[in-house]
């Protein structure tokens, strides 16, 4: 009994540094995570996966290796969910879609925070979005997107309310991608007609009528992009499409 005892305790000693690694590694995870979401990279890559597994386990002995090798995925497996844990949940759809009143929605049944993507550069800016277009273009606006963007991704573990163009850049979608999961709030574009353009420069016409037609060009040039986007296409006046898109989003990230 005493070997035993001793032997136990030796364990126990083992068990303890192992926790202490154990930890040490989900950091690690979660830095590796940010930085995969901030720079568009998967969680997974199967390649690096089976490389990992080889060169930990290579040098155990032979009646050890299988086992070894189930520890090892199994530690990976633990380390993806850490990193799938920070992703976002991204709402994009065209303007007046509903995405920051679903993200509030979203706000409260997940408790997670809201960022509206174009209310975060005209803060940061102190300028309307009809001033930035003015002074600094189409393509300025387009670059501080995509530094806010990346921002939010590194971050992670927010709803993303974005603008309507960001997702159509490749970049930005790659982010989108690999950071989070996407809604597209699809909402019937008979509904979006005649909603007011105020920051709207891209739908800003001398009549009412050029303004409509803008705004359905304008709506079948994305729509492809944003379903081939999406993890999931809603429609955002429906009953419970805000629950479906919460339960839609926790099961992505369990």
């Amino acid at each position: 009994m005493k070997e035993l005892e001793e032997l136990r305790l030796e364990l126990d000693s083992v068990d303890a540094e192992l926790m202490r690694l154990f930890e040490k590694r989900m950091e690690l995870s979660e830095r590796i995570g940010a930085w995969k979401r901030a720079n568009g990279k998967p969680v997974c890559d199967p390649a690096r996966e089976e490389e990992v597994v080889t060169s930990r386990t290579g040098s155990l002995p032979e009646k050890y290796r299988e086992c070894g090798e189930n520890f090892v995925r199994a530690l990976m497996e633990q380390s993806k969910r850490i990193q799938r844990r920070g992703g976002n949940l991204y709402l994009i759809g065209m303007p007046d879609s509903g995405k920051t009143r679903m993200g509030k929605k979203l706000a409260g049944l997940l408790d997670m925070p809201l960022v509206d993507t174009d209310k975060l550069i005209m803060e940061r800016t102190g300028m309307s979005i009809d001033a930035i277009f003015a002074a600094f273009g189409e393509a300025g606006f387009r670059d501080m997107e995509k530094t806010v963007l990346r921002s939010a991704a590194k971050r992670g573990g927010m709803i993303i309310a974005t603008g309507g163009g960001m997702p159509m850049d490749p970049e930005n979608a790659a982010v989108i991608r690999a950071s989070g999961f996407c809604v597209f709030l699809d909402r019937d574009i008979e509904k979006l007609v005649g909603q007011s353009t105020l920051n709207r420069p891209l739908l800003r016409a001398e009549t009412a009528e050029e303004s409509e037609k803008k705004l359905r060009a304008l709506y079948e040039k994305r729509r492809e992009s944003y379903s081939g986007l999406a993890d999931a296409v809603l429609d955002p006046d429906e009953a419970g499409a805000a629950e479906r898109a919460a339960e839609a989003y926790l099961n992505a990230v369990k």
